[in-house]
C-alpha cells in the first residue's frame, strides 16, 4: 500500500526548469509541448509552447505559445499567441489591484481586429498556466480563481490522493469547473511525490474523448 504524508514537502521553483510533454488522443500521439520556467525579478516567468504532430499538422496545425508571469500571490501577466487551424489570436492580460485589463488581436474573415476589455479585480487570481503551477504546492482541497480570458472561473481541486504513475509515487488531483452550480469540465492531474512536485500526467475530458498529456523529458 502506498502511503504518503501530504504536508511533508514544500515546492520551490527552479530557475531554468524545462519540462517536455507528449499529448495523446485515442492512443495516438497528437502533439508536443515544452514548459520553461525562469526567475524574473521578484517572481517567475513560465513559457509553454505547443505544436501539433507532423501527421496532424496538414489537417489541423497548432502552433501556440503562452507566457505566464507569476508570483506566490497569483498571476501578474498572461500573454498568449494561438495559431490553431483558422483560429488566430494574440492576447495580453494584466492583473492588478485596479482590475484585469485584456488587449486582443484576432483574425476574422474580413481581417484582423484589435480591441480591449476591462474586468473587475479578483485577489489572488490565476491564469490557466499559473494555476497548474500553483497545484504543485497543494496539500489539501482548494478552489482556484482562474481567469479564462473573459471571466473568472472557480476551479475546484480535490484532496491529493497517493497513487503510482508508471511505477512512480505521485499525487493525483481531480479538478472540476463549477459554473451556475453545475460541475462541467473535468481534468485529472498527477504530480510527483518528491519535493520537485513535477507535473507527470494529465487527462482532460473532451467531447471527442480524453486527451492525455504525459511527461517525456525534463532538465535540469
Amino acid at each position: 500500500m502506498l502511503i504518503l504524508v501530504a504536508a511533508a514537502w514544500a515546492w520551490t521553483p527552479v530557475d531554468g526548469e524545462t519540462l517536455r510533454y507528449a499529448a495523446e488522443w485515442m492512443g495516438i500521439e497528437a502533439g508536443a509541448a515544452t514548459a520553461v520556467t525562469r526567475r524574473s525579478g521578484e517572481g517567475w516567468t513560465t513559457t509553454l509552447t505547443t505544436r501539433s504532430a507532423d501527421w496532424l499538422a496538414p489537417l489541423y496545425p497548432i502552433d501556440d505559445e503562452v507566457r505566464s508571469e507569476w508570483t506566490e500571490g497569483g498571476s501578474r501577466r498572461y500573454v498568449t499567441r494561438f495559431r490553431e487551424g483558422r483560429f488566430q489570436q494574440d492576447q495580453a492580460m494584466g492583473f492588478g489591484e485596479s482590475g484585469i485589463h485584456v488587449d486582443r488581436h484576432q483574425w476574422f474573415p474580413e481581417g484582423w481586429r484589435t480591441w480591449s476589455n476591462d474586468y473587475a479585480a479578483v485577489p489572488g487570481v490565476e491564469d490557466p498556466l499559473s494555476a497548474v503551477l500553483r497545484l504543485r504546492s497543494a496539500t489539501s482541497a482548494v478552489t482556484l480563481q482562474v481567469f479564462s480570458g473573459k471571466r473568472v472561473v472557480p476551479i475546484e481541486c480535490g484532496v491529493p490522493v497517493a497513487e503510482l504513475v508508471d511505477g512512480v509515487a505521485a499525487w493525483r488531483i481531480d479538478l472540476r469547473t463549477r459554473e451556475e452550480g453545475v460541475l462541467r469540465d473535468r481534468i485529472t492531474a498527477w504530480f510527483s511525490a518528491d519535493d520537485a512536485r513535477t507535473p507527470l500526467r494529465a487527462v482532460v475530458a473532451t467531447k471527442a474523448g480524453g486527451v492525455t498529456v504525459r511527461l517525456v523529458g525534463q532538465a535540469p
